[in-house]
C-alpha cells in the first residue's frame, strides 16, 4: 500500500462502517449470547449482509445509497438437524433495480431458493448428497434468466445448481460435477461387509472450496495479441493433504495434486533452521484455508513439533497447472508471543476451522502488494495483514507484517471478502473493513459530506481551466475517503511533472483550501482546514512526492534573490519587524516552498483568534474594525464578517491592520480610559497572534527534536554558506538568533561549521565567544550535539565545564573517556561494564571492554567487587566461546560469526559439533565453570539437555554388553571427564542426572532393555572415579601448602669460614 521504505508508516486498523446491524438482528444476537454464537454466522456480499440463526435467515442492505431494498427481511430456513453457517447461504443480485435473490442449502442437501428478497415465496428441492454434508454454496455466474451456483460437501463432492430468476417460483436444477471417490453410507457399508482399508486421501476432510478463474494449462499468458476464448472456471477443493480440480464443462474430476509431503518437508526445514540445525521430531501440519492469489493458490497452514507447545502459522504458494507436487514459496507469518500462546498444538479446536485466509480481488490480481491492504488472516481475537514479495522465490521473506486486535468486550461472528476489501463482523454490531492506512488518519474526512462536496466543486470548477488541478483534487478526495489505490491511479499522470510544477500545483490547491468560506460556523470551517492541511502532508508522503515538493529553497531561489532577502531581513530585524511576509519569491513554485511551510501555522493562528474573539463582545467589535481595515490593505472586497477566517492567505497582514486601526481609533477617542481599553484590546490581540505562532513553532521544534535524523540549519542561511558567502551567512545567523530567540537552535549549524574550519587557537576563541554570547540559547549544548553527531569525539572531549560533563554522561560511547580524564576510576569501570554488556556485534571488542573495566576497578580507591565479579564471569564465558571452532560458529551464524553468544547458544552450538564427544565435553565444562558461582534451575536444565543429547547420539541397538558403552559417545564423554588430570572442583556436579536423562530418553532407550541399567552403573563408577580424583587433587594441594623448605647441611670442608668478631664501635671501612 506504500513504497517499501515507507511501510513502517502504515498501520492496520478496523475501519468501522457507518452501517450497523438492524435491531432485529441485535435482538437475535443477544438472545443467543456472545459465548454461544459461532464465528461464521454472518457474511456479506454485493452490498447485503446476512445472519443465520437456528430457523431463520436475516438479510439487510448495508449500502447507504442506490439500494433497491431497505429494511431487514427474515426468511425461514429448511428444517435441519445440522447447524447452519453463513457459507450455506448466498445472496445474489438479479439486475439493476430488482431485489436480490437468496439460495440456501441445509447440511442434508435441502435447497431452498427465494427468487425475490421481498417475498417468502420459494422453491425447494432435495439434492442427493449420498449422506454427505454440505460445506458451502458459492455464486458462479448469472444471466438474464438464470443463475448458477457451486455446492461443495465436506467429503469433496461438487454439484452444479441452476435456478430460474424470472419466474415467481425459481425452479432448482442440480447435477453432480464429480467427487474424489465415492464416500456415502453405501461405501461405508461396503467397507464393513467386504473389507477395504481407507487411505489417507479418503480420510481427509475438505476445508474450503474455491472457484478458480485463471489461465488454462499450457496457455502462454504473456501473449496478449492472440485472441483466446474465455477460460472455463474450475472448482478447487482443498483438504489437509490434497488439492482437487473439477472441470465444470466435462463434469468430472480433472486431476489431484498431492502437496502434503512437499509442504511437510519445507515446514520441517523451517523448524530445523529455527532450532539451529537440530533435527525435528513429531512434525504435525494442518491445512487451515486457501485462496486465489496472482496466478496460483495461496495456502494457510499451521505446524508444530514435539519441542514446541504452540503452533506456527505459514503461507505457501503453489500453482494449479503443475503436475508435480511442488511448493514454490513458503514463509512463516509471526504473530508475536502475546497471541501465539492462544494456539496450543495439543488443542486443534483453537485454530482449525477458526483461522481464515482472506485475499481481496485487487490484492489477488495485483503483481505487488504495495498500495493494497495486503493478504489478510482473520484469527478469533485479532487480524493480521502481510505483504508478500513481488517475486515468490524460495528464500524471499514477507515484506510487511501488521497485527491489530479485535476490540475487547466483543467477539468475531463473521468475515467476508470482495473485490476491494476484507470485512469482519463482531458481536457488538460493528461491520469493519480491514485497512492498511498511513498513520494520521484519526481525523476523518470521509463522513463529512459537506466538505467533500466543496472539494468536488473545486474539482469541477477547475476542470476546464486546469486539468492538473482537477486530477489532484480528485486524487485527494479519493485519498481522504480512504480509497487509496484509486487515488494512486489518478495521480499517475501528474507524477511525470517537474518538481516545480508539482510544487505550484500543491500551492494552488492549499491556497484554495485555506481560502474557502467558513460560513456561519467559523470554528468547524477552520477545523476542516486544519485537517486538510495535515491530510495533505500524508497524501504527498504516501504518493511519494513529499520530498519533491519540499525541495530545498536553494533549488529554485537565485543567488541574487537570497542576497536581496538577506538585506531586507537585516533592515527588518533592526526595526523589530516580522520578516516572514516580505520573502522575495518571484515564481509560484518559490512561493509554494515558503508558503506550504506556513500553511498549518496560518490555520492555527486563525483558530486562536476565533477563540479569542468569541469570549467577549468588545473583542468582537474591535475585530470587526480590524477586518474592515484588513480588507482595505489586502484589496480583498469580501465584505463579510468572517473574511479573516475564510481568506487565510491574507492573515499575515493582521498585525499591520491592527496597528493602523488602533491609530485611527485613538485619534477619535475622547477620554483616557477609552484609549487605555483600546490599547489593551489591541495588545491582547497581538499577543494572541504571537502566542499562536510561538506555540505552533514550539510544537514543530519538539517534533524535530524527536526525529532520529539530523536536523539541517535554516535553508537560506545554509544556502548562503554553500554558495561561499560565509561572512554573510555568519552575520545573518547571528542576527537571526539575537532577534528571534524562539527559532530552532539548528541555525547555529553555520556558525559551528565555520569555526571548525579555523585553526585550533582561533577556533577555541571563537567558540568560547559564542558560548558567552548565546548562553540563553544554549549554544554549548548545540555544539556538543553537533560534535557527537559528526563523530568528532576528540573535539567534544576538549570542551570543558559542568554542563558538558553532564551532557557527556548521556554519551555511552565516550562517557568513560571523560571520567578517565577526571580520574574517576570507579565510574570508568561501571561505564565500560555497561558498554561491554551493550556490545552485541564483536566478541573481541566486548572482551576488551570487560578487561579494561576490571583494570579500572583495580585502580579505584575502593574496589567495586560487583564490577570485578561481573567482569570475571563474562570473561569466563568469552574464554569458553573462544574454545568453539570458528568453522562451527560460521556454519550456524554465517552472517554474524563474531557476535557474543549467550550461555544457551554456546551450549547448543557445542552440541551441534560433528565431533560429538568433544563438543559435549566443552558444554559440560562450561556448565561446571558456571556452577562455581552457585547452582540454579537453568543450569540444571542445561545439564539435562546436554546429557540427553549425548544419549540420543548413541546407537543403543548395537550395544550388547556394558563394556561396549565405552565405544559410544556417552562412554566417550564420561571417559573424558574421568581422565582429566586437573579436574575443576565442580566437575562432579556435571555428571549425568540419571533419572531425568533416562526419563527424557525413554523412547530412544526402548530398543535396549538393559541400557538404563548399564547407564546407571557407568555413572556410578564415573562418579566414584571423579570424586577420588578430586580428593587426590585436594590432598596434593594440602601437601604443597604444608611443605617446609630445608637447606641440606654441606660438608665441613666446603663450609663458609666464620666472620671475625668485631667491636660494635669500630668503623667499617667503605
Amino acid at each position: 500500500m506504500a513504497e517499501v521504505n515507507a511501510m513502517n508508516d502504515l498501520e492496520l486498523v478496523l475501519d468501522r462502517m457507518s452501517s450497523e446491524y438492524p435491531a432485529l438482528v441485535m435482538e437475535t444476537f443477544l438472545s443467543i449470547g456472545m459465548n454461544e454464537i459461532s464465528d461464521d454466522s454472518t457474511a456479506l456480499a454485493d452490498g447485503f449482509c446476512w445472519m443465520v440463526s437456528k430457523h431463520s435467515i436475516f438479510v439487510w442492505s448495508i449500502e447507504t445509497e442506490g439500494s433497491s431494498h431497505k429494511g431487514t427481511v427474515q426468511l425461514p430456513l429448511p428444517p435441519s438437524g445440522l447447524p447452519y453457517s453463513a457459507k450455506s447461504v448466498v445472496v445474489y443480485k438479479r439486475g439493476r433495480g430488482r431485489p436480490p435473490g437468496v439460495l440456501v442449502v441445509s447440511g442434508e442437501g435441502v435447497a431452498r431458493h427465494f427468487p425475490s428478497l421481498t417475498s417468502s415465496v420459494h422453491d425447494e428441492t432435495v439434492i442427493e448428497l449420498a449422506s454427505e454434508v454440505t460445506l458451502s454454496v458459492q455464486f458462479l455466474e448469472s444471466s438474464a434468466k438464470e443463475a448458477s451456483f457451486i455446492l461443495t460437501t465436506t467429503s469433496g463432492s461438487v454439484f452444479l445448481l441452476n435456478v430460474c430468476t424470472t419466474a415467481a417460483h425459481g425452479e432448482i436444477q442440480w447435477a453432480r460435477v464429480g467427487s474424489r471417490e465415492s464416500r456415502g453410507i453405501g461405501r461405508r457399508l461396503s467397507n464393513i461387509i467386504f473389507g477395504s482399508q481407507a487411505t489417507p486421501h479418503d480420510s481427509s476432510r475438505v476445508i474450503n472450496s474455491l472457484i478458480y478463474r485463471g489461465d488454462s494449462e499450457g496457455e502462454d499468458c504473456t501473449c496478449k495479441k492472440v485472441a483466446k476464448d474465455p477460460v472455463e472456471p474450475v472448482v478447487l477443493t482443498i483438504s489437509p493433504s490434497t488439492i482437487s480440480s473439477f472441470d465444470l464443462l466435462n463434469k468430472s474430476a480433472s486431476k489431484t495434486i498431492n502437496i502434503r509431503s512437499e509442504l511437510e518437508r519445507r515446514v520441517s526445514s523451517y523448524f530445523e533452521r529455527a532450532s539451529r540445525g537440530r533435527p525435528v521430531a513429531g512434525l504435525n501440519m494442518w491445512f487451515l484455508d486457501a485462496a486465489k492469489f496472482r496466478d496460483g493458490i495461496l495456502l494457510l497452514l499451521a505446524g508444530s513439533h514435539d519441542n514446541i507447545a504452540n503452533v506456527t502459522f505459514f503461507l505457501a504458494m503453489t500453482h494449479l497447472n503443475q503436475t508435480q507436487a511442488e511448493v514454490e514459496w513458503l514463509s512463516a507469518t509471526p504473530i508475536g508471543t502475546k497471541y501465539a500462546k492462544n494456539f496450543e498444538a495439543n488443542n486443534e479446536s483453537s485454530f482449525v476451522g477458526h483461522v481464515f485466509l482472506c485475499v481481496p480481488g485487487q490484492t489477488a490480481n495485483s503483481p505487488t502488494c504495495e498500495r493494497t491492504d495486503g493478504v489478510i488472516i482473520v484469527y478469533p481475537n485479532f487480524v493480521q495483514s502481510v505483504f508478500l514479495p513481488d517475486r515468490l522465490e524460495r528464500r524471499s521473506e514477507i515484506l510487511l507484517n501488521k497485527v491489530t486486535p479485535i476490540p475487547t468486550g466483543t467477539r468475531l461472528v463473521g468475515h467476508a471478502c470482495d473485490e476491494r476489501f476484507c470485512y469482519v463482523m463482531t458481536f457488538d454490531g460493528a461491520i469493519s473493513c480491514v485497512r492498511l492506512l498511513p498513520k494520521g488518519f484519526d481525523d476523518d474526512l470521509s463522513n463529512d459530506n459537506t466538505f467533500i462536496e466543496e472539494l468536488s466543486n473545486l474539482r469541477d470548477g477547475s476542470s476546464q481551466d486546469d486539468e492538473s488541478l482537477s486530477l489532484f483534487v480528485k486524487a485527494f478526495i479519493l485519498f481522504a475517503t480512504k480509497n487509496i489505490l484509486e487515488a494512486c491511479d489518478v495521480m499517475k499522470p501528474l507524477l511525470s511533472k517537474s518538481d516545480s510544477d508539482l510544487t505550484a500545483l500543491v500551492y494552488t490547491f492549499l491556497k484554495h483550501v485555506i481560502d474557502q468560506p467558513v460560513g456561519s460556523q467559523p470554528e468547524k470551517g477552520l477545523n476542516k482546514k486544519r485537517i486538510v492541511c495535515n491530510r495533505t502532508v500524508l497524501f504527498l508522503n504516501h504518493i511519494g512526492i513529499y520530498d519533491r515538493v519540499h525541495t530545498r529553497v536553494t533549488a529554485v531561489i537565485a543567488y541574487s534573490s537570497i542576497i536581496i532577502w538577506y538585506q531586507i531581513i537585516s533592515i527588518n530585524v533592526s526595526l523589530g519587524a516580522d520578516f516572514t511576509a516580505t520573502f522575495p519569491l518571484d515564481t509560484m513554485a518559490q512561493r509554494a516552498l515558503w508558503y506550504n511551510s506556513l500553511m498549518t501555522e496560518r490555520v492555527a493562528v486563525a483558530i486562536a483568534l476565533w477563540q479569542w474573539e468569541c469570549i467577549r463582545e468588545d473583542r468582537a467589535e474591535i475585530m470587526e474594525q480590524i477586518i474592515k481595515r484588513l480588507e482595505h490593505i489586502s484589496n480583498v472586497p469580501y465584505g463579510c464578517e468572517s473574511t479573516i477566517y475564510s481568506t487565510l492567505s491574507i492573515i499575515h497582514f493582521l498585525p499591520t491592520a491592527c496597528i493602523e486601526t488602533m491609530r485611527g481609533l485613538m485619534r477619535r477617542a475622547v477620554d483616557k480610559e477609552a484609549k487605555q481599553r483600546l490599547v489593551q484590546l489591541c495588545a491582547d490581540l497581538l499577543l494572541t497572534f504571537m502566542n499562536a505562532v510561538e506555540t505552533h513553532r514550539s510544537l514543530a521544534r519538539f517534533h524535530l527534536s524527536e526525529c532520529s535524523e539530523p536536523i539541517d540549519g535554516h535553508e537560506v542561511i545554509v544556502a548562503l554558506y554553500d554558495l561561499g558567502e560565509c561572512e554573510v551567512a555568519v552575520d545573518l545567523a547571528e542576527k537571526f538568533k539575537l532577534s528571534l530567540g524562539y527559532a530552532s537552535v539548528d541555525d547555529f549549524k553555520v556558525l559551528v561549521k565555520v569555526c571548525l574550519e579555523l585553526d585550533d587557537e582561533e577556533r577555541r576563541a571563537r567558540l568560547d565567544a559564542y558560548k558567552r554570547r548565546y548562553v540563553a540559547e544554549e549554544f554549548d549544548m548545540y555544539l556538543c550535539r553537533y560534535l557527537k553527531q559528526k563523530k568528532l569525539n576528540q573535539m567534544l572531549l576538549e570542551e570543558k565545564g559542568e554542563r558538558v560533563d553532564r551532557y557527556l554522561l548521556s554519551c555511552e560511547g565516550i562517557r568513560w573517556r571523560r571520567e578517565l580524564q577526571n580520574n574517576q576510576f570507579e565510574q570508568v569501570s561501571r561505564s565500560l561494564l555497561s558498554l561491554a554488556n551493550r556490545e552485541t556485534s564483536d566478541v573481541y571488542r566486548q572482551r576488551s571492554f570487560f578487561a579494561f573495566s576490571k583494570l579500572a576497578a583495580a585502580c579505584s580507591e575502593n574496589v567495586p567487587e560487583d564490577v570485578v565479579q561481573e567482569a570475571n564471569r563474562k570473561l569466563l564465558l568469552l574464554k569458553h566461546q573462544s574454545f568453539i571452532p570458528e568453522s562451527l560458529i560460521k556454519t550456524v551464524y554465517p552472517d554474524d560469526p563474531k557476535r557474543p553468544l549467550t550461555i544457551g547458544e554456546m551450549i547448543e552450538l557445542n552440541m551441534l559439533d560433528a565431533d560429538v564427544v568433544e563438543g559435549h565435553r566443552r558444554a559440560l565444562y562450561l556448565i561446571a565453570s558456571l556452577l562455581k558461582d552457585g547452582d540454579s534451575s537453568e543450569l540444571r536444565s542445561f545439564l539435562t539437555n546436554v546429557w540427553t543429547s549425548v544419549v540420543k547420539h548413541c546407537d543403543w541397538k548395537q550395544v550388547n554388553q556394558i563394556s561396549e558403552i565405552a565405544d559410544t559417545p556417552f562412554g566417550g564423554v564420561l571417559k573424558k571427564l574421568v581422565e582429566d588430570e586437573n579436574p575443576p572442583d565442580t566437575l562432579v556436579l556435571v555428571l549425568p542426572p540419571c533419572e531425568a536423562v533416562l526419563e527424557s530418553c525413554r523412547r530412544t532407550l526402548s530398543v535396549n532393555e538393559f541400557a538404563p541399567k548399564w547407564i546407571r552403573g557407568a555413572v556410578e563408577r564415573a562418579s566414584s572415579a571423579v570424586e577420588s580424583a578430586l580428593h587426590n587433587k585436594k590432598n596434593e594441594e594440602l601437601k604443597r601448602s604444608n611443605a617446609t623448605l630445608s637447606i641440606p647441611e654441606s660438608f665441613s670442608v666446603f663450609r663458609d669460614r666464620p666472620l671475625p668478631s668485631m667491636d660494635t664501635l669500630e668503623a667499617i671501612p667503605a
